[in-house]
């Protein structure tokens, strides 16, 4: 796909639209029955099917807070949102967390059991997803939690905005599938015939995966990798990170440079983005538990 046009940006082997300066500001709404109702009427996707995807998701993405997946499942409907958990929690197919965000605030985060996995498994074949797409349960790590929920944020920003592209997304890789399939094919080469072997392999492995390496050698991953399918049937890539503010600038502008999707996971990381002069050319604003009021959505 090299040197050619695809969705008004020349395509690099990881190619990707363009990211406009977003903030999402809508508020979630208050899930009344005759709400739901008419967006059923109107978009006509059934309670089955959000909870088809809902599923699915949690167990693509490992942990996704509650809130999150009530807005991009269930319209932001929060009663909706409890039936469908209560409902896999009774199952045995989920499980809730209690999380804390970086100002203290607590949210809830969900994600799949082993026999949620199961289950998830066979909604995703039933809905046509690509086989090969990667479906399990995550370990909750609450230091950790806020950041790997914004990875499910920014990714749906990137679908979405690929959907409006007239693109469809195929399959998501997160950081530590790209990471293991790098690093066994470079172990392989190594064990069989040595360092050298091993550095050309990773190279070679990498590049088949959309990776760029940087001018030291090193690959560079993403939070997560989005492969999708335009309407033309062209394959392409995007590689999306979720920055925190802890990330070092040096490691930020790397990834831009790259041709990441860039989005702040919070107000630090928004400036941090601003900073380097990517908040108003390709990053967005995750709003999440360090900025938002958990108790009116997480019921």
């Amino acid at each position: 796909m090299r040197g050619r046009e695809t969705f008004g940006r020349a395509a690099e082997p990881d190619p990707r639209p363009a990211a406009p300066p977003s903030r999402n500001r809508e508020r979630m709404r208050k899930g009344h029955r005759r709400e739901y109702a008419a967006d059923r009427a109107r978009g006509s996707i059934s309670f089955s099917e959000r909870c088809a995807g809902a599923l699915t998701d949690i167990g693509v993405f490992g942990a996704v807070s509650y809130r999150d997946l009530a807005e991009a499942r269930f319209g932001g409907h929060p009663h909706t949102t409890r039936k469908a958990v209560n409902d896999w929690i009774r199952k045995g197919w989920v499980k809730e967390h209690r999380a804390t965000g970086p100002k203290g605030k607590p949210f809830k985060v969900l994600s799949l059991t082993r026999k949620g996995v199961v289950e998830a498994r066979k909604k995703a074949a039933r809905r046509g997803i690509d086989p090969a797409q990667r479906i399990g349960t995550q370990r909750i790590r609450p230091a950790e939690a806020g950041h790997d929920t914004a990875i499910y944020r920014a990714a749906c920003k990137e679908k979405q905005r690929l959907l409006e592209q007239g693109a469809t997304a195929r399959r998501v890789r997160l950081d530590a599938e790209l990471k293991s399939a790098v690093a066994r094919a470079s172990e392989a080469a190594r064990l069989k015939h040595g360092r050298q072997a091993a550095d050309d392999e990773r190279r070679r492995v990498a590049n088949e995966l959309g990776l760029p390496i940087d001018e030291h050698g090193k690959v560079l991953y993403p939070d997560a990798q989005i492969e999708y399918e335009d309407a033309e049937g062209r394959t392409g890539r995007v590689n999306v990170e979720a920055v925190s503010g802890n990330y070092r600038e040096p490691a930020v502008r790397a990834k831009a440079a790259a041709g990441f999707a860039m989005h702040a996971n919070g107000p630090a990381a928004a400036a941090l983005l601003g900073r380097l002069g990517l908040g108003s050319d390709g990053g967005s604003w995750l709003r999440g538990p360090a900025d938002r009021d958990p108790a009116s959505v997480e019921i």
